[in-house]
């Protein structure tokens, strides 16, 4: 494996990007890449599993804190806190050292676990989900930027494309693994299964991770916010970037929230066999995700995305075809035709929105990225809902605000509505990055 040189005491900045701050002491020492990648990995993949983990176990909580409809805030102020402290942090990292933030998520994120697990309180859950939150925003936040300056250029994608993978693991395994865990143990087990593991991903970091800090001349040369906003923002490829993807994860949102009930209501299976049946978007993008990363490698990143684009709105024309009569194997394969398209779309636009940032602001740019995954949850959520019930509302001619049994069709008019309204959103990102491959392509 290619090594990294991480050095400490006195030393020069950073050499070349793809290559973490190689460092001029006596007492060098290696870092392996694929050792960094794997612990940044394992620490996304518990931060993303936990902004939907909760969801399956809300009823649950609900009735043994004895709690109402403020149950929400168990899940939401959880994305809220971490929405809210990614991009500063990223500025953190950029000045303070991209691993030492890190690792202080690291921390944060398992005392947060442990706290959400001893919570016997409502408010006291919710508090230890904002400091849940606030650990995962210091990790996701530095995430983007430590893998970019272990991995040089023509290896980023395939980086890039695990990463994706496993943020897309981590979101989509949420329900089926949260439904497991509740049917076995009490609902804490879901917040206390996190505190191993971050003690051991911890442990692993102070081996793996070169615990380096910017010099004083990185320091001052780091960019201000002001002017890191300004550079990254000002950049259209950078723009673009962060707004295709924005899309894309609008899209992921609003399928993990709209699956569910037509799994449950319009179709009539268990929650055991729905979960299983989302199984179905996390095993392709395991699959599809690295596949795609490598290939951008040798190709490039243009043409990933936009072939990525294209299946993807395919796959949701797909899905709106399913109707309440649908098999199986039908349902499985068009879940899974959507998924592929995303998959395929987000490791070359992960390479291709952090080689747009300016060198100096990397952690900055991968806090936007991170931004961009979990404003687009959200918002598609609040979209796909609004669309949803708006739709069924106005078929039924009356307020719906719930799926309603025995009349499968007002939902399925809405379900269909909500998918074609996704497909054309999902439409302005292929236009916009077909024009930008165009117009690159012209310049050559």
């Amino acid at each position: 494996m290619e090594p990294v040189v991480a050095h400490h005491n006195r030393f020069h900045p950073f050499c070349v990007k793809g290559h973490i701050m190689e460092r001029q002491t006596a007492s060098g020492r290696t870092y392996s890449k694929w050792a960094i990648l794997i612990t940044v990995l394992t620490m996304t993949f518990m931060v993303c599993l936990d902004s939907s983990i909760v969801t399956v176990a809300l009823p649950v909580i609900q009735k043994q804190l004895g709690a109402g409809d403020e149950i929400q805030w168990v899940s939401s102020v959880y994305l809220i806190a971490t929405c809210l402290a990614l991009i500063p942090f990223g500025r953190l990292g950029d000045r303070r050292g991209k691993v030492h933030v890190f690792q202080a998520g690291v921390i944060g994120f398992t005392a947060g676990s442990l706290l959400c697990g001893l919570a016997q309180t409502l408010p006291a859950l919710i508090a230890a989900r904002i400091v849940q939150g606030i650990g995962g925003a210091l990790a996701m936040a530095n995430n983007m930027g430590i893998i970019t300056e272990a991995f040089p250029a023509r290896e980023r994608g395939r980086a890039m494309g695990l990463l994706s993978t496993f943020v897309a693991l981590g979101m989509m395994a949420g329900p089926v693994l949260g439904g497991i865990v509740v049917s076995a143990w009490p609902w804490e087990w879901i917040f206390l299964i996190n505190v191993p593991v971050g003690v051991l991903s911890f442990l692993v970091g102070l081996r793996t991770l070169p615990h380096v800090r910017p010099d004083r001349s990185a320091r001052e040369g780091a960019l201000g916010f002001a002017e890191a906003a300004r550079l990254c923002l000002g950049n259209p490829a950078f723009r673009l970037n962060f707004l295709t993807m924005l899309i894309v994860f609008i899209g992921i949102g609003a399928s993990e929230f709209i699956l569910p009930f037509y799994f449950q209501d319009a179709r009539g299976f268990s929650a055991d066999v729905s979960g299983l049946l989302f199984l179905a978007l996390p095993a392709v993008n395991a699959v599809a995700g690295p596949i795609s990363g490598a290939v951008s490698d040798r190709v490039g990143g243009e043409f990933p995305t936009i072939a990525g684009l294209v299946i993807y709105i395919l796959g949701l024309l797909t899905v709106s075809g399913l109707g309440a009569a649908s098999s199986i194997p039908e349902i499985v394969t068009a879940v899974g035709f959507m998924s592929l398209g995303s998959a395929i779309f987000q490791s070359p636009n992960n390479a291709l929105f952090m080689a747009s940032a300016p060198e100096r602001a990397l952690g900055f740019a991968g806090s936007l990225g991170s931004l961009a995954r979990y404003a687009g949850l959200a918002l598609g959520i609040s979209i796909c809902s609004a669309m949803l019930y708006g739709r069924m509302s106005a078929v039924a001619g009356r307020v719906v605000t719930t799926v309603e049994p025995g009349v499968p069709e007002i939902f399925m008019n809405g379900f269909r509505f909500s998918f074609h309204m996704l497909a054309g959103l999902a439409g302005v990102a292929l236009v916009l990055t077909a024009v930008r491959w165009a117009r690159k392509r012209a310049r050559r």
